[in-house]
């Protein structure tokens, strides 16, 4: 049975929907001009997802950190900091998850990714799941006394953030490695760093292979014509390791 809100017209709204709505409406706030200043990639976003994130991760991060410096150090004054952090990741998590499944349903992407969206999004409402429950639980019976108890909780929660640290690592790869919702930017061919000239990262073999007389530095044969323009008046720097009895003549 779907959790059901009444509204003061005697209908309902499911939480879901409900959600929906909130977020569609954020999605489509248009922001002034002191919002655009503050907030220029809002502007960009074609979901709220990427911005809701970064919440349940840190939340429920820190929950399990300030959980296991409780028990480590036995203070049960941290048990209500721990708490708290997780009732407001799921919260958070919650959030997230219903924006993400929109934004799988409304954002273009290839069939090459598909696969990695719908194991990102089984990640995430796994990650949802244990924190409903990990929460229901502290906040019904308390945090676990007994050792059983406790190491059962523990074990969830490494579960639930496992998971959760790989759904994040998924979500990175759909937008670095395939772009999903990433508008292509042309990147210029040469680039400017801190004033530089422009250059080329390429690399560009200096020397060309020679030979070494035996005593009579004048055999050397290095072509100057094989060299940049620029590099041509410059000394070549010879490696550290370079052993010239290692050669065979």
């Amino acid at each position: 049975m779907g959790v059901v809100f009444h509204v003061h017209s005697g209908g309902g709204l499911g939480l879901v929907e409900m959600l929906d709505r909130f977020l569609a409406a954020v999605s489509n706030i248009e922001l002034s001009g002191l919002g655009r200043a503050l907030l220029p990639g809002m502007r960009e976003m074609a979901n709220v997802h990427p911005l809701l994130v970064h919440f349940p991760i840190a939340l429920l991060t820190a929950f399990l950190i300030v959980e296991l410096l409780a028990v480590i150090f036995k203070k049960e004054n941290l048990e209500p900091v721990a708490s708290w952090m997780l009732y407001l990741g799921t919260i958070g998590a919650m959030a997230t998850v219903v924006a993400g499944w929109f934004a799988a349903q409304s954002i273009p992407h290839g069939g090459a990714v598909h696969d990695v969206m719908e194991t990102h999004e089984t990640l995430g409402f796994s990650v949802l799941a244990l924190a409903v429950v990990l929460s229901l639980w502290r906040l019904f019976a308390g945090a676990p006394g007994s050792v059983m108890g406790r190491t059962l909780h523990l074990f969830l929660s490494f579960v639930m953030v496992g998971l959760m640290t790989a759904g994040a690592d998924l979500g990175g790869l759909m937008v670095y490695r395939y772009g999903v919702a990433v508008k292509a930017v042309p990147q210029p061919k040469n680039h400017d760093h801190a004033g530089m000239r422009p250059h080329d990262h390429n690399p560009v073999e200096l020397v060309r292979p020679h030979s070494h007389g035996q005593a009579d530095a004048r055999s050397v044969d290095h072509d100057q014509s094989a060299l940049p323009q620029d590099n041509r008046d410059q000394p070549v720097q010879q490696p550290e390791s370079h052993d010239h009895h290692a050669h065979q003549h």
